[in-house]
């Protein structure tokens, strides 16, 4: 099953401390590996938000089933301090598999751009969590004709070009942001976060068996810091995923429609489980 975000398809599973991936097919990417998914393993490009297990615990099974499959070594983005981690874990499991388990393990800066997909530009962003953490900000990338072009034909354009004029400019649309876990602070630093017509936000804890405090300390969103901050959300479509198995789906569902404001309820779904 999948979920379409105003026409930006989403699949994956997300349930807290359990497992997180979030698949995105339209731009041959996926975000963390918590759970192996079938669709991910054709992904040559892997997102990873930080260390926890519910995040990465299946990343030496993507490695291997890309490798069983023929497919050639993925890249794995990983924030800074977790690549050497991850290469240590990958050379256990080399040893313990007895076979090369190619993979190829890159550390990504904040604000350093990614290019996964012809016209798609990811940007990761520093979030709020117990460990060094990052969400992904997903754009689209289009050239537009300079205004002094525009009505020229070809010829001219043409021509131009080969005296070494610029006649495009690059033009970028936000597309889709991804959180991660974080507190609510690792959200609201990033206005262009905010301004995403699509936003994937991790929300743990819905009511006060684990209250704002308690869930700030462990590094993750309440629902009441969604409420508290309900109009900096600008987006058309904003999930609400990660969320505690403590909480059952028609219970999650109840606590998040009584938290929110009507105006950000009506653009706002629970993601439970498979997506």
């Amino acid at each position: 099953m999948a979920m379409d975000l105003s026409g930006v398809e989403v699949s994956g599973y997300s349930l807290g401390g359990f497992a997180s991936c979030l698949d995105l097919p339209g731009m041959k990417t996926c975000v963390d590996l918590g759970r192996l998914i079938d669709s991910t393993v054709a992904r040559n490009t892997v997102l990873i938000t930080h260390g926890h297990a519910d995040h990465i615990g299946s990343f030496a099974q993507h490695v291997a089933q890309r490798g069983l499959r023929g497919l050639p070594p993925a890249t794995y983005y990983v924030p800074p301090g977790l690549g050497e981690e991850l290469e240590e874990l990958l050379h256990l499991w080399r040893r313990m598999d007895g076979g090369a388990l190619p993979a190829t393990i890159r550390t990504v800066e904040p604000g350093e751009e990614l290019r996964p997909h012809a016209g798609v530009v990811v940007t990761p962003f520093r979030t709020r969590h117990r460990v060094v953490s990052q969400g992904y900000l997903f754009e689209t990338e289009t050239n537009k004709l300079r205004p002094e072009f525009v009505g020229q034909d070809s010829q001219a354009l043409v021509a131009a070009k080969a005296r070494g004029e610029t006649i495009v400019d690059p033009v970028r649309e936000p597309l889709l942001a991804v959180t991660g876990d974080t507190t609510i602070e690792g959200v609201l630093e990033h206005p262009k976060v905010l301004a995403a017509p699509r936003v994937i936000m991790e929300t743990t804890f819905l009511d006060d068996r684990i209250d704002q405090s308690e869930s700030k300390r462990k590094g993750h969103i309440h629902i009441k810091d969604v409420a508290d901050h309900a109009g900096l959300f600008q987006c058309q479509d904003l999930i609400l995923n990660h969320v505690s198995p403590r909480y059952g789906p028609d219970q999650a569902h109840r606590l998040v429609r009584e938290a929110l404001p009507l105006e950000l309820m009506e653009r706002t779904r629970v993601w439970i489980g498979d997506a």
